[in-house]
């Protein structure tokens, strides 16, 4: 009884050594999951979206076709003798159109940044649900330990006090 009492407590206590080890690797793992994810939001959130490789290629394809787009109307008055106010006019419109793109970009980026940041929290209260997770199971783990050691030194406690009672209860009582 007393050396099953006394084995019982050192499984305890190695199962309980064993399962904080795992428990710390866990919230390491957490830890560098979650810098990796400060780190990869504060790369992207505080980047110019104006500078992403899409972005610059919307941009310069768009330039591009303005462009072609301006050396074909300025060809064009060339040989049918368009004015110089319907070139400016047709440069004012790929201006325009230009401008518009740059504004919608703009607009893009903006959704772009909301996107970001609510992944971002999304990401971080999992890693937080994880680490609370985490700590509710020890809480659990203390708290069924505790009762199950209780429980153990009162069955032990009444074990006992019956083996008192069977080999001695008869002479207390004469």
């Amino acid at each position: 009884m007393i050396l099953g009492a006394i084995f019982n407590g050192i499984m305890a206590a190695v199962q309980n050594r064993r399962a904080r080890k795992e428990k710390e690797k866990a919230l390491k793992v957490l830890d560098q999951e979650e810098e990796e994810l400060d780190n990869l939001f504060n790369e992207t959130y505080y980047s110019d979206f104006m500078k992403r490789a899409d972005v610059q290629q919307l941009i310069n394809t768009a330039k591009s076709h303005f462009q072609s787009n301006l050396n074909n109307i300025q060809g064009r008055a060339t040989v049918m003798g368009g004015t110089d106010e319907w070139v400016g006019a047709n440069q004012k419109r790929n201006g325009e159109q230009l401008s518009s793109l740059y504004s919608n970009l703009a607009s893009q980026g903006v959704q772009w940044k909301d996107s970001v940041l609510n992944n971002y929290r999304a990401q971080k209260a999992n890693i937080n649900a994880q680490r609370y997770g985490t700590h509710s199971n020890d809480a659990t783990s203390y708290r069924n330990a505790s009762f199950g050691s209780i429980n153990n030194l009162a069955l032990n406690l009444s074990d006992l006090d019956n083996k008192l009672f069977n080999s001695y209860g008869d002479k207390i009582f004469k």
